[in-house]
């Protein structure tokens, strides 16, 4: 199956991946703007879809959830909204981590695709 790659891009001055062109047509490019969406929106958030998003703020608050039950969501997300990344090699992990001295719980998402790496952190 192809894939029409073209789509916007919404990286911003001072994104890491930013540049000027208005439209993206890097295949790898299009598949972490659509991997930033994903992860960076909140269930409901999405008028006429509820079920788009990880929900990693609540996630992290959540008292009984280990990184594999976060992973999986991840990977449900991945797997429903980003077509494109069926044939694709990639890896993702998730670690929690507490900060006794600030009294903050946070996590840590990392995912790679290609020569390309994410780094994510939620607290």
């Amino acid at each position: 199956m192809a894939f029409n790659f073209k789509d916007f891009s919404i990286s911003y001055k001072g994104h890491p991946r930013y540049n000027l062109d208005l439209v993206e047509d890097d295949p790898v490019r299009v598949i972490l703007q659509k991997y930033e969406m994903v992860l960076f929106t909140n269930k409901g958030d999405v008028f006429g879809d509820l079920d788009f998003g990880c929900d990693l703020e609540y996630l992290l608050h959540e008292t009984k959830v280990d990184s594999t039950y976060v992973e999986t969501i991840i990977l449900t997300q991945i797997d429903k909204y980003i077509e494109e990344m069926k044939n694709t090699n990639y890896s993702l992990s998730v670690k929690f981590y507490d900060d006794p001295e600030r009294f903050q719980d946070w996590m840590e998402i990392n995912f790679q695709i290609n020569d390309y790496e994410v780094y994510v952190a939620v607290g």
